[in-house]
């Protein structure tokens, strides 16, 4: 959790030293442990220091190699030091940085550097023999990485608001961000919310020269990957030693860890699977320290049961934080300063008391369990599969279990599981046309919400866009798994925690978001990730006697909403009556301000729906960051084109 900046000047000017640091001492927040910076002729490098494993306490960045005047800024951790040690011919000690790893591998593999390394990176080096710089973020996004591009010059930096301390770099907000933003459908990984500002994507590296620049992708998930054993219970022994060694690599520090614990399924997982690791005669690991959110007021969200459940079993050391009474808009500015542009969540604020708890307790890494649904899998499809293969006995027993697991009766899961998925597109467009409309608004156009004067005038197509039609082409449940594991949200939800974390000096570890494992859950049988009506079969089947019975087997997991829709109505219906009942400027400018009104309404009454109530939200949040972190001037100055 560290930060790097870095600025080239590809018209050949030299970089003023005060603009590196300027840079640099804007992200002084993400590293207590050290701030340096590097420049020479038109190159510049910026660093902030957070030690978190042995080795980074041995580690000086920007780093610069003496015998081939390589330079590089990164933050980085990297899990296969082992193999590397021998492919490339160095000592694995705790002397040896990981940013040493990552120079020699660019000096044997060049630009394929990225596909030999495993665990979570976002670097930059300069190569001053090819005078270019090359860049390359992990294989699943973990690290964030921000930049600009001109023909003049190169920015980059670990967030974004470091990037607005350079007089080049663009201040303007982007408006086509703010319709997907409206319509939840970021589906670009790339975009931000601010005009030729981009996101580096996962897997992908970029080189930069003064005449080109090349962005490329360094692996992806081989839609076709089929891995065949045997026997059942070798899946799950292989899942079993994929999922341990996710763990074990990413317990490598040199300070107390955490482990986020909801109860649900995954972090459970994590949690009980890092106390077995800590058996081991050789583990570093201690003590099995679980943070929880419960909500003493919300029983039908509360965890406690399977919280006190796995923490009995792995004899940890809680810490129970009660939620219940915290506003999703607590310290807004705060947490949108950090954030930098409008985030889906409504439970931010209780994330960010849960790591404030943490960092109270001295923790500077945190496991948790995001990236198991997407990772090993729902088998959404299966039951279609197996009815367009005709394979009625299993599909029989699918149903059957799949009934009896969410109390869902058999004839409507047929409908809803198998025939409404196989009816014909043309037959669902006919039906869309002779519903009500506003059923077919909320269900189906994600652009009811936008103003339509705002649509004109970005250009956009609602109808038949590629932003958000790429899953309707989705028929397999391989298929089905490949979309959530390729999804943005993946992306933007590790960002978003990042940012969160930040502010606490605390580095977020994803085991599920291994390559390995995600490469292994892909590719075996479905059958392995659905089974007797089980989601997630394999992960279950592999935590036997190592979870508590009453953590593995349950059914369906809770969800949050009954706590934001309630808090933010409770706490800051001031704000929203500000929103909505006046005549707001600026979001008129975005969404139907009548309908959204109505939806206000509806909220207030406690008549809204998940639809209506979750819109509430997205405005709200877009009207504040408008109003607080948005020049206003340039803003004005596109309702003025419009006008």
């Amino acid at each position: 959790m560290s930060a790097i900046t870095g600025i080239f000047y590809r018209d050949g000017r030299s970089v003023d030293s005060k603009m590196i640091k300027k840079m640099n001492d804007q992200l002084s927040h993400r590293g207590l442990d050290g701030s340096k910076t590097w420049f020479e002729g038109s190159v510049a490098f910026g660093h902030q220091m957070l030690h978190t494993t042995p080795e980074s306490l041995q580690e000086e960045l920007p780093f610069i190699d003496d015998e081939t005047g390589l330079v590089i800024t990164a933050d980085a951790r990297i899990d296969n030091r082992k193999e590397l040690s021998e492919l490339l011919e160095m000592e694995n000690n705790k002397n040896v940085p990981d940013s040493l790893f990552i120079i020699r591998a660019y000096e044997k593999w060049g630009e394929s550097c990225p596909e030999n390394l495993l665990g979570d990176f976002a670097f930059a080096i300069w190569d001053p023999d090819k005078e270019q710089l090359f860049c390359a973020r992990d294989h699943m996004g973990v690290k964030p990485f921000y930049y600009h591009l001109s023909d003049d010059g190169f920015f980059f930096a670990t967030e974004m608001k470091a990037l607005f301390t350079i007089s080049d770099v663009p201040y303007e907000l982007n408006e086509l961000k703010v319709a997907l933003y409206l319509m939840q459908e970021d589906t670009d990984k790339k975009l931000t919310f601010y005009k030729n500002i981009f996101c580096l994507t996962a897997a992908r590296s970029l080189r930069i020269s003064q005449n080109h620049n090349q962005l490329e992708k360094y692996w992806e998930l081989d839609p076709l990957h089929q891995i065949i054993l045997d026997s059942d219970e070798e899946y799950i022994q292989r899942f079993q030693d994929i999922f341990a060694e996710a763990i074990q690599c990413r317990l490598r520090s040199a300070f107390p860890i955490g482990f986020e614990l909801s109860g649900g399924l995954d972090s459970s997982s994590v949690v009980c699977m890092a106390k077995d690791i800590s058996k081991n005669v050789h583990s570093n690991l201690t003590n099995i320290n679980t943070f929880s959110m419960i909500f003493n007021d919300f029983p039908q969200v509360d965890e406690s049961y399977y919280i006190k459940s796995v923490t009995d079993a792995c004899e940890a050391n809680p810490q129970l934080i009660i939620s219940d009474k915290i506003s999703p808009l607590e310290k807004i500015e705060s947490i949108l300063w950090h954030q930098e542009q409008p985030f889906y969540t409504p439970n931010m604020a209780i994330l960010c008391n849960m790591y404030k708890t943490m960092k109270e307790d001295n923790i500077r890494i945190v496991l948790g369990g995001n990236g198991g649904d997407e990772t090993v899998s729902h088998g959404k499809n299966y039951l279609r599969d197996l009815a367009t293969s005709m394979q009625w006995k299993k599909l029989i027993r699918e149903i059957n279990g799949y009934s009896k697991r969410v109390n869902i009766g058999i004839f409507n899961l047929i409908i809803k599981e198998v025939l409404i998925p196989l009816t014909p597109i043309f037959l669902k467009n006919f039906y869309h046309e002779i519903v009500p409309f506003l059923i077919m608004k909320r269900s189906e156009n994600k652009c009811f919400i936008l103003n339509k004067e705002f649509v004109r005038s970005i250009d956009f197509e609602c109808n038949n866009n590629s932003y958000f039609n790429q899953n309707k082409t989705i028929k397999t449940a391989k298929e089905a798994h490949y979309f959530d594991i390729n999804n943005i949200s993946n992306q933007s939800t590790m960002e978003m925690i990042d940012k969160i974390v930040s502010e606490f000096s605390i580095e977020p570890r994803y085991p599920f978001f291994d390559k390995r494992l995600v490469e292994f859950s892909y590719a075996i049988p479905t059958e392995m990730k659905f089974r007797f009506g089980w989601n997630r079969y394999i992960q279950r089947m592999a935590m036997d006697n190592i979870l508590p019975k009453e953590v593995q087997w349950r059914p369906l997991k809770k969800f949050f909403n009954p706590v934001y829709e309630k808090n933010l109505l409770l706490f800051e219906n001031n704000i929203l009556k500000k929103i909505f009942c006046h005549e707001n400027l600026m979001i008129k400018e975005y969404v139907d301000i009548e309908m959204i009104k109505e939806f206000y309404k509806e909220y207030n009454s406690g008549r809204g729906d998940i639809v209506s109530n979750r819109y509430i939200w997205l405005v709200t949040l877009l009207d504040l960051w408008l109003n607080e972190s948005i020049n206003k001037k340039k803003i004005n100055l596109v309702n003025e084109r419009r006008a």
